[in-house]
């Protein structure tokens, strides 16, 4: 990744057993982009949540999604997803996790259901914004473009944030600094 974008970082994910790294969605540079703005012991424990008919349909886009974002299947089509990752969530003592609440490049709101989950399950959520990787790789095109900037802020986690607010607060966090 910094070998063919140059890669600033603003900040950095706090040193919690369970962080939710919560980001905007622009292209499938994102994952790759915050795995390599976050430290070596923080990428090996990090998942990222991938849509199933996306990403898990085709076996080549599986591998490649796993091997390289270390992805996992997120059934972004039926409800009772959302009750199996809250009882994962809760379950798991430590780690880091990448979600993209909006579910898709073409949207920028966040979906309340996960941020609730994510919230409600005790995980400290940690908004990042994501910037130039719809230049480097804009939705539609078949390579991306390499040598474009790109800049992984993580901003201060949102503890005191009321779940209700939690998706205004990041696309406020987003706008700004994305």
């Amino acid at each position: 990744m910094r070998l063919q974008f140059p890669l600033e970082v603003r900040g950095a994910p706090p040193q919690a057993d369970r962080v939710a790294l919560v980001a905007n969605h622009q292209s499938h540079l994102d994952a790759l982009a915050v795995l390599a703005a976050v430290s070596e012991r923080r990428r090996r424990e990090m998942a990222c949540l991938a849509a199933k008919d996306y990403f898990f349909e085709r076996l080549p886009t599986a591998i490649g999604g796993s091997f390289f974002a270390q992805a996992v299947s997120f059934d972004r089509t039926r409800y009772t997803e959302l009750r199996r990752w809250s009882r994962i969530l809760r379950e798991q003592e430590r780690g880091t996790l990448l979600v993209f609440p909006s579910g898709s490049r073409r949207r920028s709101e966040a979906h309340d259901a996960i941020l609730f989950v994510l919230a409600k399950s005790g995980w400290t959520i940690v908004p990042v914004a994501i910037a130039g990787t719809a230049e480097a790789w804009p939705v539609g095109r078949a390579v991306w473009r390499p040598f474009r900037r790109i800049r992984v802020t993580f901003g201060e986690p949102a503890g005191e944030v009321p779940t209700k607010e939690l998706a205004a607060f990041l696309g406020e966090f987003w706008r700004a600094n994305a």
